[in-house]
């Protein structure tokens, strides 16, 4: 087991590399003058730590990050994790993606919220604006009808011949036909086929919106579809131990108890 010294040169040798963009003056810079003990604690459990823990690409880690500071709200976290993203490589286009993919689970104010300071991120350095300048083309479908097709075709293909069945028998869309069939074109026939995000990127982004607001039942049937896609036990658990720094250990807890009643199924 890391030692406390070993945790903390760990964030060390990762803030050199992800801080390399930070503007000066930003609000944690005064954090050392406030507490020392809380800049420790952060550094050691959450930077040397938890975005080190082997079982996860640090990748889906970036985007569970951003996912939960999106459904939390605060701007300057999720600016900062914006650049953290930005720095490992992810496009202008994929980090917009992760809120394209969340309107549908953390809703318009956050989203347009979090578009807004992603862009303004963006425009802090030329070589990300200048990725910026091109973007997506997304083949947008000219009917509901045909996003439909291209939706049921869509979650077939990821998560299976019960993900159909599932959908249908859903309250929403027996109770608010209309809108569930505007969701579920929309979401699976047009955001799902875009190509900012993988499916794997997707289904994190949706994990950790539904640990976020606490919406458990729902979780737990995304769990058995993220197996579908073959994310692995540890990848879904290291999912929720990642986005639970930034939201809170008692959600990691519940979404784990869900895990494992969903893994209990599966042997």
């Amino acid at each position: 087991m890391d030692t406390a010294a070993d945790l903390a040169r760990k964030a060390a040798n990762l803030h050199a590399f992800i801080d390399q963009y930070v503007p000066q003056g930003r609000l944690t810079g005064a954090l050392p003058d406030i507490s020392a003990d809380y800049v420790k604690l952060q550094e050691e459990v959450m930077w040397g730590g938890v975005w080190q823990v082997p079982g996860l690409d640090v990748t889906l880690r970036s985007i569970a990050t951003i996912a939960a500071q999106c459904c939390n709200g605060w701007e300057f976290g999720l600016q900062h994790q914006i650049r953290v993203g930005l720095s490992l490589g992810m496009s202008p286009q994929k980090i917009k993606g992760i809120f394209l993919q969340l309107i549908f689970y953390a809703g318009i104010p956050a989203t347009v919220s979090s578009l807004a300071q992603a862009q303004r991120v963006i425009n802090e350095q030329p070589m990300w604006q200048a990725e910026d300048s091109d973007p997506l083309e997304a083949d947008w479908l000219a009917s509901v009808e045909e996003k439909l097709e291209r939706a049921r075709q869509i979650r077939r293909a990821n998560w299976g011949q019960q993900a159909s069945v599932d959908l249908g028998n859903t309250l929403s869309h027996e109770l608010a036909p209309e809108t569930a069939v505007l969701v579920e074109a929309y979401n699976f026939g047009e955001v799902w086929a875009r190509g900012d995000l993988t499916p794997k990127e997707r289904t994190v982004c949706i994990l950790v919106a539904l640990m976020c607001r606490g919406h458990m039942k729902q979780l737990r049937e995304h769990i058995g579809y993220a197996l579908e896609l073959c994310l692995s036990r540890r990848e879904i658990c290291e999912v929720f131990s990642q986005a639970g720094w930034y939201r809170g250990w008692p959600y990691v807890e519940e979404a784990l108890e869900q895990a494992d009643a969903v893994f209990a199924e599966e042997r």
